[in-house]
């Protein structure tokens, strides 16, 4: 990516900055005084790529040179930060949606040979362009809605030489977009018909797979899908410390469908975020905030399966940190709309207005391992902003992420 030219945004109605949370290193016990507002008429000056200061008023004449951008009075804020997606597939599971509608669910629909296995036989028939063309069109697409830094994970390929063609397809298409893409190896998805059981499959991986994708430097971290029907903890304990020997991060899906001990594995692991929570116990969420685990909720896809909403507000209040994710995917959320997701997650899942902002911004980036870098509109961090289509920080909730952005800046760039 070309070098941006210095930007200077100025006239905007208000800044969040969540300055108070930079300083502070803190990501829990949110309130309105967290956002570190900025009254307009504010400006933000960026070079090089990263923030360089905030302020109201007149900007400084130092930025006389930099290309000028008006926000026209509207709110200024982070770049989105999508910190759960599945991008590269292929086909299509439409029909599941209307059976779905008509009473199956989601494990009714996997045991007749949909689901996820679906998705992998149309995945593994698509060549690695027409992969990189349909995931480089799902990325622009959520750039234009604001997404500034996304996580992608593989885990439609379910084998060895699969899950590697498409982690290697994913980083080209990384490399396409002005996005940062945190990528993540989700091998243990679901079942491989090349194994006769999950273990036998999750052992290849940790022995087969995980090397070459350190080598490579294709994932910054591995997921597993641990629940009824999916892998035990016990499937994935192998899996799990072979990636923390080759120095990659950890994610859980975990305890979507019931409580299968997912999230008390992730504060044991150490992982970076335990996703989905809707049957995790108390006890295991304490847990969490103990490990600073960041727990990832996902209200699109009980929104579009009809499965029950994570209480965030539970896990909010207990101290643990609350990221907010899209899980785009083929099957369970084809919701793609940051924003939208964010206030559903304050409607059904019971976050403050304030937490379901920071969880797609400050939290989410802390969830992909990137706080201090991203999230936040601070100096030094890296110049990701949002100009958004609104005027307030009300606003920008109560619209349910209908109001296109005017404009996205990635890593110092208009884009």
């Amino acid at each position: 990516m070309s070098q941006a030219s210095p930007l200077l945004i100025h006239d905007a109605a208000e800044l969040v900055t969540w300055a108070p949370l930079v300083r502070e290193g803190r990501r829990t016990r949110l309130t309105a005084a967290d956002l570190g507002r900025v009254v307009g008429p504010a400006w933000i000056a960026m070079k090089d790529g990263k923030i360089e200061a905030v302020g109201s008023g007149a900007p400084p004449s130092a930025y006389t040179l930099y290309k000028k951008m008006d926000a026209r009075g509207a709110l200024v804020m982070p770049g989105l930060v999508d910190s759960h997606t599945h991008p590269i597939f292929a086909g299509t599971r439409a029909p599941e949606f209307a059976r779905r509608l008509s009473g199956a669910t989601y494990q009714e629909i996997a045991a007749s040979g949909g689901g996820i296995r679906s998705t992998m036989r149309a995945t593994r028939e698509a060549t690695d362009d027409e992969l990189l063309a349909l995931t480089s069109a799902r990325f622009q697409r959520m750039l234009r809605l604001g997404v500034t830094t996304i996580e992608a994970k593989s885990g439609y390929g379910l084998s060895v030489k699969e899950e590697l063609r498409l982690l290697r397809v994913l980083n080209r298409a990384a490399a396409k977009t002005a996005q940062t893409v945190s990528i993540t190896c989700l091998a243990l998805h679901a079942a491989s018909p090349e194994f006769k059981t999950l273990r036998d499959y999750a052992n290849a991986c940790a022995t087969e797979l995980l090397p070459e994708v350190a080598r490579e430097k294709l994932a910054f971290s591995v997921d597993a899908f641990i629940d009824a029907g999916y892998f035990t903890v016990d499937d994935c304990e192998r899996y799990v410390a072979k990636a923390r020997e080759l120095g990659l991060a950890v994610r859980v899906h975990a305890d979507e469908f019931s409580d299968a001990g997912a999230a008390q594995a992730a504060a044991r692991w150490g992982a970076v975020s335990a996703d989905h929570l809707q049957f995790a116990p108390p006890e295991a969420i304490d847990g969490m905030a103990k490990a600073n685990v960041v727990a990832v909720v996902l209200p699109g896809t009980s929104l579009y399966t009809k499965i029950p909403f994570t209480n965030a507000r539970a896990i909010a209040d207990r101290g643990c940190a609350v990221a907010v994710a899209t899980d785009f995917n083929p099957g369970s959320c084809r919701i793609d709309n940051l924003a939208l997701v964010a206030t559903v997650a304050a409607v059904q899942g019971g976050l403050r207005p304030v937490e379901a902002m920071a969880g797609v911004t400050y939290v989410a980036a802390a969830a992909l391992g990137l706080e201090g870098r991203k999230g936040a509109l601070v100096a030094g961090y890296d110049a990701d902003v949002l100009v958004t289509g609104v005027s307030d920080v009300d606003e920008w909730l109560a619209d349910f992420g209908a109001t296109a952005p005017r404009a996205v800046v990635a890593r110092g760039a208009l884009v």
